[in-house]
């Protein structure tokens, strides 16, 4: 039972990173990130990047994914598929790789036991936004 309520803790703080990560880095509102209903193309298609990241990045299963995202998981399939054909774009490319890397290190950081609650994880994720271009 332990096993399980860590492995659920892992997983939310993954997907929680994922979208926090995501919504900053394109400019939208992180809770637009997990509404239940529709919304506009900007909105869509960052919610998809995050769910893509999540499941690629973290290992989460299209299930996992769509409960974190509060989504169906064929959604979150097709997201994956979504992404994957944009990747072709390199400017995209470069900026999917760079969530890649941030996200690989906030999970080593969270490894180490160097982030223990959201707010220290919201003061990384600010000093790569402040200390980063944005490609």
């Amino acid at each position: 039972m332990l096993k399980q309520l860590e492995d659920q803790d892992c997983q939310d703080w993954h997907a929680f990173t994922a979208r926090r990560l995501v919504a900053t880095e394109f400019r939208v509102a992180e809770s637009d990130l997990i509404k239940p209903s529709r919304a506009t193309a900007d909105i869509a298609f960052a919610r998809q990047v995050a769910m893509y990241l999540a499941h690629v990045i973290y290992s989460l299963s299209y299930g996992e994914v769509a409960t974190a995202f509060q989504r169906e998981r064929s959604t979150v399939a097709h997201a994956c598929a979504v992404v994957e054909d944009a990747r072709d774009d390199p400017e995209f490319e470069a900026r999917v790789s760079k969530l890649e890397d941030r996200l690989q290190q906030l999970d080593d950081i969270r490894r180490l036991g160097q982030v223990k609650r959201r707010g220290r994880l919201a003061e990384l994720l600010s000093e790569e936004v402040d200390n980063s271009p944005s490609v």
